[in-house]
């Protein structure tokens, strides 16, 4: 197991790594022919990444860093601002190595337009072009994997789930925020299940990109388009595992219950886009197994992140990995 990484947002304050991270930033846009037009900020820190805006001559500019088991980020946005354009954030420049990305100014976040008027017609409109994304992204599953965005395929799932009950640490077995003995109990049972489930997934509809925290605070719209940003935690898995954060965040937002008929209709908007792929039985069975699923894949997330966490920090997400699969539980 990796050791935690217990100094990387101590590292982006330091005036050092600002001022190597600034002159890199600098000497991309100068490559670039674009001036910095005023004080290059940095606007966000948290354990995973920081962010540095940068007004210059032709908008606002944008600098991300990922911590190392995300660094991936950096090489995934590349490739899918080559391969889909029009759906994710502008790649200004990346230093892949490093997971330094260089990003054009993606507009207004949706969370920020929902708070000034909920409507749900945002999420009808940014599903089904991102479920385009996903099913145009399939073929480039090799690449992908190449990358180094975490496996999930439905061929590998099931190991990883049982890999992640044999790990105490996430777990919290018998502690505050953990599992309890009973439930680990289950869960352990439910390996089998989780296996077949697999095998039913399998061959149908393809596995691809699968964002994995796809909620209103990773959307942006900016002259009527819509893009899709943050992919550190991002995998190839099964695509319907997207809808498990999906859905949640709107389902929240919205004050609407899991089983409401309007929820049910911006999944729709989502599924109708896999009919040319699969017939109209084979993604409802699909769904239905993909939701249970998803959680095992948020639960895996987490996972990846908390064994990398300092001790403070640790303590404040303790909660998370025994959490999704609590929620896995109450699906199974």
């Amino acid at each position: 197991m990796a050791s935690p990484v217990v100094s990387i947002p101590t590292v982006w304050r330091r005036k050092a790594w600002r001022a190597h991270a600034i002159a890199w930033i600098r000497r991309r846009l100068r490559d670039r022919a674009t001036a910095i037009t005023g004080e290059i900020e940095q606007v966000h820190v948290v354990a995973w990444s920081t962010a540095f805006r940068v007004p210059t001559d032709r908008g606002i500019v944008y600098f991300k860093a990922t911590w190392p088991p995300q660094r991936y980020e950096a090489a995934v946005s590349s490739a899918l601002a080559l391969w889909r354009p029009a759906d994710v954030g502008v790649v200004l420049d990346a230093d892949e190595r490093r997971g330094w990305l260089l990003l054009d100014d993606a507009g207004a976040k949706l969370r920020d337009i929902l708070a000034q008027r909920r409507d749900l017609t945002h999420w009808k409109r940014v599903l089904p072009r991102y479920a385009e994304l996903q099913l145009a992204t399939a073929r480039h599953v090799p690449e992908l994997l190449g990358l180094g965005v975490p496996d999930r395929r439905s061929s590998v799932l099931a190991d990883r789930y049982e890999q992640l009950l044999d790990e105490r640490g996430p777990l919290r077995i018998g502690l505050v925020e953990g599992l309890s003995r009973a439930n680990m109990l289950r869960l352990r049972g439910l390996v089998p299940r989780v296996r077949e489930w697999c095998e039913e997934l399998g061959g149908t509809i393809p596995d691809t990109i699968q964002h994995d925290d796809l909620h209103d605070g990773q959307v942006f719209l900016r002259d009527g388009a819509y893009r899709i940003l943050d992919w550190g935690d991002a995998c190839v898995s099964h695509p319907f595992c997207s809808m498990t954060v999906a859905l949640r965040s709107i389902a929240y937002t919205f004050k609407l219950k899991d089983d409401s008929r309007e929820l049910r209709r911006v999944l729709d908007t989502y599924l109708e886009s896999f009919t040319h792929v699969a017939t109209p039985k084979q993604i409802r069975e699909s769904y239905a197994i993909a939701r249970r699923l998803g959680r095992i894949s948020r639960a895996l997330t987490w996972a990846s992140v908390v064994r990398h966490l300092g001790a403070r920090k640790r303590r404040e997400e303790r909660g998370d990995v025994p959490g999704w699969l609590a929620l896995f539980l109450e699906v199974a």
